[in-house]
């Protein structure tokens, strides 16, 4: 098989508009499989709080999609800027207390990966 592409070059190939890349935001997170249970558990009763640092912060349409199988989460979000709105909850004091609970359930060494958008149908 040969190598792939480096990702420059297939950032230059993506000819959508940018109010729909910015708008809109995907990744990756891996999960531990003997705490997947817990995880989701977890997310059934997100804090109040949290919510609400979310909705403040300009995440729309947010949600979180699994793979039992290997605990791969994918989560997906829309917002007015999607990158200022993530720097928005990253500095939010409640979501710093939340993602040090969530560390537990991470896989070692699992940061999200953001995911390149390259196709949209609106």
């Amino acid at each position: 098989m040969g190598s792939s592409p480096p990702t420059g070059e297939l950032q230059e190939l993506v000819r959508l508009p940018a109010e729909t890349t910015r708008t809109r935001r995907c990744f990756l997170l891996h999960i531990r499989p003997e705490r997947l249970a817990e995880y989701v558990e977890v997310h059934q009763r997100v804090w109040p709080e949290m919510l609400d640092a979310l909705r403040e912060t300009g995440w729309r349409n947010y949600s979180l999609f699994l793979r039992p199988e290997d605990g791969l989460v994918v989560g997906y979000f829309e917002a007015e800027d999607a990158a200022a709105t993530q720097q928005l909850m990253d500095a939010h004091p409640v979501n710093t207390r939340w993602q040090s609970e969530m560390a537990q359930y991470f896989v070692e060494g699992t940061s999200p990966q953001t995911l390149t958008q390259y196709f949209h149908l609106s």
